[in-house]
């Protein structure tokens, strides 16, 4: 705080003045990268339509955020992912998780799945890339094009499993003929069972 304020060139009481401590200035900044990074997601959101590049862009924009400004992200770390709050009182957590839960629900929702689980994927998502941008950034072993991919992949099962991987185009019979099939828990559409072979006609 003390850095922050001589920054500033004023001095920390006025910086509690407006902002309480310094719980309540992360959460200043994290409304605005909160902000700004939905703004990113928005933008490479319009850029595709297909759901796992939208997830690969989506996780590269926000490692980009990070990357661009680690300092600010570790603070944020502290004041909005810290330990020690309720969930409810992080905002960069709460708002990047609407977001996130909201195009995750619509996603599996757009492809006839069960979005019930848009939600807890959403924040596990969430802490997921936080944890593992932050072991990326402290340790640098791979490039952020490799390690971007690789939690994809891990993801990607996940959500593919789940149903938003509606696959190839079928054409419009097939589609249609698979439209009535019942749903496996996970939401993605259960396999229309094998029509058997015709009989042959026994050789008398």
């Amino acid at each position: 705080m003390e850095d922050i304020a001589q920054e500033a060139g004023i001095t920390k009481p006025i910086i509690y003045a407006n902002f309480g401590d310094k719980a309540g200035l992360a959460d200043a900044i994290a409304g605005r990268f909160s902000a700004e990074l939905q703004s990113e997601f928005a933008t490479v959101w319009s850029q595709t339509d297909d759901p796992r590049d939208r997830v690969v862009r989506s996780i590269d924009a926000w490692v980009g955020f990070i990357e661009r400004d680690p300092h600010i992200y570790s603070f944020l770390s502290e004041g909005s992912f810290g330990a020690g709050r309720r969930l409810d009182e992080r905002q960069l957590v709460n708002e990047l998780g609407r977001t996130v839960s909201r195009a995750l629900g619509e996603a599996l929702r757009a492809v006839g799945a069960d979005s019930g689980p848009a939600e807890p994927w959403a924040f596990g998502i969430l802490g997921m890339i936080h944890v593992s941008t932050e072991w990326w950034l402290e340790r640098r072993t791979l490039s952020r094009a490799d390690f971007v991919q690789f939690i994809t992949d891990l993801l990607w099962r996940g959500l593919s499993g789940g149903g938003l991987d509606t696959g190839p185009a079928q054409p419009a019979a097939d589609a249609a003929g698979d439209a009535g099939a019942p749903l496996s828990p996970g939401g993605a559409r259960r396999p229309a069972a094998a029509t058997p072979p015709p009989r042959r006609a026994r050789r008398r």
